[in-house]
């Protein structure tokens, strides 16, 4: 709670600063009909990427361009896959204007969904307990990859564009089938001359009967006890005789009507990239937000 406390007072920081403010919503303890307005009509209900809103120099701490309007979110160092950027003039600060919701009436129904640079997603269940949903992502190659599930009482559904994976035979190199070929005819020498001639310590240790060694009786006193222990441990003794009373670890059910909450904000999320990857565009010295 109090992490979501921080995060929604930097977030309405940022709007009151801004030129255009976002658009925020923050509802709590509203009863399930006001609940079900917000989760009928949420701010999108297909899960699209992030739209960029600019693209930016970096500005460092002691630049005289800093805390100017040149400069974007992400101020004074800069790193990039764990390294900090000591040539800030080849990368570009991308922008791009992040949402996301979420809200639940206290009956059982909920949607939530977020949009961001790399990946989106929307949820939606209802009372009934039936459930529907998409998201997509960038893949490795920059491909947009986009799943549509659903779970109602025929159990779980997915149709997807993720590429199939062909599965092809393992090819066996020369050496392993030489080695592997050597090695059955090994197995079949030796069972071959097993059939011939039995090991006799077999019928040797078959007329005496088995008794366990003293390890293995030691693992089972022990497990026993250990049994009996659990067992023991569930049952306090009353005030009263020694009598053994159960027990109780369960909290109390909350009391109340139940009651449900629907917040939504947008906020700039910023991507460092190198210049090079822009091809020819140019760049924003405006603030976008």
């Amino acid at each position: 709670m109090l992490r979501f406390g921080i995060f929604l007072a930097a977030t309405v920081a940022l709007s009151a600063a801004a030129p255009n403010p976002v658009s925020n919503v923050l509802e709590l303890d509203i009863s399930p009909e006001e609940a079900q307005k917000y989760l009928n009509s949420p701010p999108f209900t297909e899960p699209k990427l992030a739209g960029r809103t600019a693209v930016l120099p970096l500005v460092k701490y002691n630049d005289p361009r800093f805390r100017t309007a040149e400069a974007g979110p992400t101020l004074g160092h800069y790193w990039k896959n764990g390294h900090e950027i000591e040539n800030p003039d080849d990368y570009v600060e991308e922008v791009y204007t992040a949402r996301q919701y979420h809200g639940q009436d206290g009956l059982g129904a909920y949607a939530y969904g977020y949009e961001t640079p790399e990946s989106a997603k929307v949820e939606n269940r209802v009372r009934a307990g039936d459930v529907t949903g998409s998201y997509t992502f960038k893949a490795g190659n920059n491909e947009l990859i986009k799943v549509r599930y659903w779970a109602d009482s025929q159990g779980f559904h997915q149709e997807d564009n993720i590429p199939k994976v062909v599965l092809k035979p393992i090819e066996e190199a020369e050496d392993v089938r030489q080695a592997r070929l050597a090695h059955e005819k090994a197995w079949q020498e030796a069972a071959a001359a097993a059939r011939q001639q039995p090991d006799p310590q077999g019928e040797y240790y078959r007329q005496y009967e088995y008794q366990p060694a003293a390890s293995e009786q030691q693992a089972a006193f022990v497990g026993h006890v250990r049994q009996r222990r659990d067992v023991s441990d569930s049952f306090i003794y009353g005030p009263a005789h020694g009598v053994p009373t159960a027990r109780t670890t369960t909290e109390p059910e909350p009391t109340g009507p139940p009651r449900g909450f629907f917040y939504q904000f947008d906020y700039p999320v910023s991507v460092i990239v190198p210049k090079s990857s822009l091809q020819g565009e140019s760049v924003n010295p405006s603030k976008p937000y």
